[in-house]
């Protein structure tokens, strides 16, 4: 996919490698110490409004910058997306406009941005501070050059205060890509280039190389007493009391960038680091100096403390632990209330404030123990949460960035956050070869109740040459930066590298290292899959699954689906959309350059994969994008459902799932995933959502594919989650051919157990009919509670296959996972449920406008026909949209009512031509109802 230009002379890589120290005179802007944001007059908020312009070259002058053609940067983001947002360049997720960016990663970018500083008073110091900028960056204040930063993830942090005046003065940032003039860039061998391959024109990013200022920039002002990097945590919880730890910087006389953390270049260390120089004593600052705590609940004081450390000049550390009484805990979605605190931490001098850092800091505890399999390899983690003495199982999900191209607004962040907590998601874990992620996640994470797995930004490959010093600045800015947040849980070194390589001993030691010193109470995982977790991607029937007995926990798996169709025709020639069956042929990928540059890992092998599950859901000779994308779908869902279940069947053996992937980053086509780079959720998140529910019923399937006349197992599992108490109910499983006729029911009592929990219920195994061949067969699960409420309900659509009735297939079929078979005749799913009618009724009962293009409905389904409602599904046609729903293609009995809650994102201006929400199911004629605005 990548245009890259092989003519470039070698010399110019050299010059790229060493360029930094070549130049002597240039000053090296990398530095492990985050500056924790100030509040009020103290801070000096930079991101918005630069302006941005390109040279062929780097200059040599900033005068040659004068005349250039410059356009407005209204926020941080990549150079990519500036373009789109200022006219500049076609958007770059629709259509082939990919490729006019490719041109932007080989020039040489300039910001530039004018600002008043207002007076500087005596003693006080102004930092400048980027929060991220990727990856080469020389800044320059008022016509100085400052230096030169490498890095991505934070920096560089320079002391300006010499060089800015009270008034008008100018930053002009230099910014190159990571693989400027380097045509011989290998995203999967990164050199010396300290960056994840997914932003670097990795799988799925082809036409992508990201760089900018893609995060904040900001003045600190910061006085001559002042402190930095806060650190709060929960050592003890008891008889409702919280220890809590904290630390803290305090400085005078001297800031942060004074400092380095390690001698990384000159003589050894021989003298303890707090031993006076020569001639010199330790001096206790004159001044008294107090440290006040005020723990903030909904803006009134909870709790305040004050501290009164001895200080001396330059920098020492104020250490301590306090008592919090009648805490609000923060838990996990599903645990209890996320609650935290505003905390603000305040220094005065002689009783006069004159620093404050605030900050969200939740009270809880997350512990890893042991988890209750045994133990099968060397390298053995603890993978049983626990979190404020609860243990559980964790229902969580993989996340990659909201958006490929930086592009990483609030209000994304919040719609993705929020529809993961609405699906009963607990933790997320932060792919390695992403972002570190942001502020704006986090706070959404905090708020909704989502713990975050954070990985460090190493991913398939080694680095014996990175540059250690920009490794250790990186990974230190963002320890400091994250570590007071209630919904971090687990540091990870990566993703699927090898930490004990030579290559990667010494990038993972410095991660290693320094958690131990600046966060230790907190997991620390050096990659996923180590220690007894699994990444796994089989293409065989999702029930051996169950055969992982000894497995205690899936950092990852999943299956390919398409992404949703409306969403594919805004961004690919719709031309295109037509002969979708052969998408694996050779000549594909040159019928189709757009559809197929939208693919996450446009790979032939892996397409049959994919199109040999949507063949039992519908025929795939030359399907159209909706049926290809439909069938995908509910076959990667089924696939999650019967493996999710299998997985949390196996509690307390395994005590997590984390499946691949969440959300897509820009609009893809096909690639696993639940929900698509516009945030659209797929069928599949509906059908893991269901097994996320607090308390499930599950038939254990022993496998999808049978012969007639064989002897189908009925063994009933309920999975209770976390605080749901214990109950007497009874399980109802009804088998149905495939015109929706009864062929089968059985019931018993059964005492389900309370808390995270496993029961088992065996019933009567149902004897397929011998004359029932190429057909599917339903199974309808039901658990009810001792008053005849329905808990819960689960379906499933086994199916009698030709392969399955011979003998020797059939054999090994049963005895080892095989590849999924192709059904070129068939049975289809939605053809033979289509046979058999029902009828539906909407009514929409509630619609409120939340504002910001933002709404919430509530509407009522009923199947008013004989038979069940099959994949009934709630959709919105008449204008682009994002909805979730509390459920959607769900099974729906005869007579049956169903209240489903929405949240919609619609445009803010909707035309004239009628907005209708519209319910419809594979054997039902829809029934739509127009929105009344």
């Amino acid at each position: 996919m990548r245009k890259r230009n092989v003519l470039l002379f070698s010399w110019a890589i050299v010059m790229l490698i060493g360029e930094l120290h070549a130049q002597p005179s240039v000053r090296h802007l990398e530095s492990p110490y985050y500056i924790f944001p100030r509040q009020g007059s103290q801070h000096i908020d930079l991101a918005a409004d630069w302006l941005l312009t390109s040279e062929e070259d780097t200059i040599k002058h900033l005068e040659a910058l004068a005349e250039n053609d410059w356009f407005n940067v209204t926020y941080p983001t990549s150079v990519q997306m500036a373009h789109y947002h200022a006219g500049k360049l076609g958007n770059p997720y629709e259509h082939a406009h990919a490729l006019e960016h490719e041109q932007l990663e080989q020039k040489v970018w300039y910001y530039k941005k004018r600002f008043d500083m207002g007076e500087i008073r005596p003693g006080e110091r102004a930092l400048l501070c980027f929060d991220g900028v990727d990856y080469f960056a020389k800044v320059w204040v008022n016509g100085q050059l400052m230096g030169a930063h490498r890095g991505i993830f934070g920096g560089p942090s320079i002391d300006v205060t010499d060089w800015v005046v009270h008034d008008s003065n100018e930053v002009i940032v230099e910014v190159r890509s990571a693989n400027y003039r380097n045509s011989a860039f290998d995203n999967r061998k990164p050199g010396n280039i300290v960056k994840g391959w997914f932003l670097t024109g990795g799988s799925g990013m082809e036409p992508f190389f990201n760089l900018g200022l893609w995060r904040g920039i900001r003045i600190e002002r910061i006085p001559a007493y002042h402190m930095d990097r806060p650190f709060f945590y929960t050592k003890v919880l008891k008889d409702n009391q919280a220890t809590l730890g904290f630390s803290l910087e305090i400085f005078s006389g001297k800031h942060s960038l004074d400092y380095q953390l390690h001698p990384w270049r000159g003589q050894q260390v021989v003298s303890s680091s707090h031993f006076p120089e020569k001639g010199r004593e330790d001096v206790k600052v004159p001044d008294e100096l107090t440290v006040s705590v005020d723990f903030l609940d909904e803006g009134k004081v909870a709790f305040s403390k004050a501290f009164k450390p001895h200080v001396i000049e330059g920098r020492c550390f104020l250490e301590d632990t306090f008592v919090l009484d009648n805490p609000k805990l923060w838990y996990p979605n599903g645990l209890g209330d996320p609650d935290f605190y505003q905390v603000q931490v305040s220094l005065q001098v002689n009783g006069k404030t004159v620093d404050v850092i605030d900050l969200d800091f939740g009270v809880r505890t997350i512990e890893q123990v042991r988890s209750a399999g045994i133990r099968t390899t060397d390298r053995w983690h603890n993978w049983q949460f626990v979190v404020n003495g609860k243990k559980f199982f964790v229902k969580g999900i993989n996340w990659m960035p909201v958006d490929a191209l930086y592009d990483l607004t609030p209000d994304k962040y919040d719609w993705a956050v929020r529809m993961a907590k609405a699906a009963g998601f607990q933790m997320f874990r932060i792919w390695g070869s992403a972002l570190l992620e942001s502020k704006e996640f986090y706070e959404a994470c905090n708020k909704y109740g989502i713990m975050v797995w954070q990985d460090f930004n190493i991913a398939n490959f080694d680095t014996p040459d990175w540059p250690q010093e920009v490794w250790e600045a990186q990974v230190c800015q963002n320890i400091f930066r994250l570590r007071n947040e209630p919904s971090l849980a687990v540091w990870c070194g990566g993703n699927e590298f090898n930490p004990y390589s030579y290559g990667n001993a010494a990038s993972i030691g410095i991660v290693e290292r320094n958690l131990a010193i600046f966060d230790p109470t907190r997991a620390f995982v050096r990659t996923s899959p180590d220690g007894g977790s699994i990444h796994a991607y089989p293409d065989f029937d999702p029930r051996w699954y169950r055969a992982f007995d000894l497995t205690p926990f899936v950092s990852e798996t999943g299956i390919h689906s398409i992404t949703d169709s409306k969403g594919i025709r805004e961004v690919v020639d719709n031309r295109e959309l037509e002969n979708l069956g052969g998408m694996y042929a050779e000549t594909f990928r040159k019928t189709h350059p757009e559809f197929v540059m939208h693919f996450a890992e446009y790979n032939p092998s892996r397409v049959p994969r994919m199109l040999s599950r949507a063949s039992h859901i519908d025929d795939m000779a030359n399907p159209s994008l909706e049926a290809i994308a439909e069938a995908t779908q509910v076959a990667a869902g089924e696939f999650y459902q019967v493996m999710a279940e299998a997985i949390q069947a196996n509690y307390p053996v395994t005590t997590g799932l984390m499946p691949w992937v969440y959300k897509r980053p820009w609009p893809v086509v096909a690639a696993i995933h639940l929900v698509d780079g516009f945030g659209q959720p797929s069928a599949p998140y509906y059908f893991l959502k269901r097994t996320y529910v607090p308390t499930r019923i599950t038939i254990q399937i022993d496998r999808l594919l049978w012969a007639a006349g064989e002897r189908f197992p009925m063994e009933v599992k309920v999975l209770n989650g976390v605080d749901q108490p214990g109950f007497a109910g009874r399980v109802h499983v009804q088998v149905f051919d495939d015109l929706f006729q009864k062929v089968w029911s059985a019931e018993d009592s059964i005492d389900v157990k309370p808390e995270t929990s496993v029961t088992t219920r065996g019933l009567p195994a149902f004897d397929i009919p011998d004359h029932y061949k190429s057909r599917f067969f339903f199974v309808l699960a039901e658990l009810y509670d001792a008053k005849g409420n329905l808990i819960s309900r689960a379906d499933y659509w086994p199916r009698t296959i030709p392969q399955m009735e011979s003998a020797e297939y059939h054999s090994q079929y049963v005895a080892k996972p095989m590849e999924w078979p192709t059904l070129e005749q068939g049975p289809w799913l939605k053809p033979a449920v289509a046979k058999t009618r029902t009828q539906l009724a909407l009514r929409i009962n509630r619609m409120v406008n939340k504002g910001n293009g933002l709404w919430e409905a509530d509407v009522s389904v009923e199947n008013h026909g004989n038979y069940p409602s099959f994949m009934t599904q709630l959709e919105i046609e008449g204008t682009k949209r994002l909805f979730f729903a509390d459920d959607n293609f769900f099974w729906l009995q005869p007579g049956e009512s169903k209240e489903i809650h929405l949240e919609m994102k619609l445009p803010e201006e909707i035309d004239d031509k009628p907005v209708n929400l519209v319910l419809s199911s594979w054997n039902a004629d829809a029934d739509k109802k127009q929105f009344e605005f």
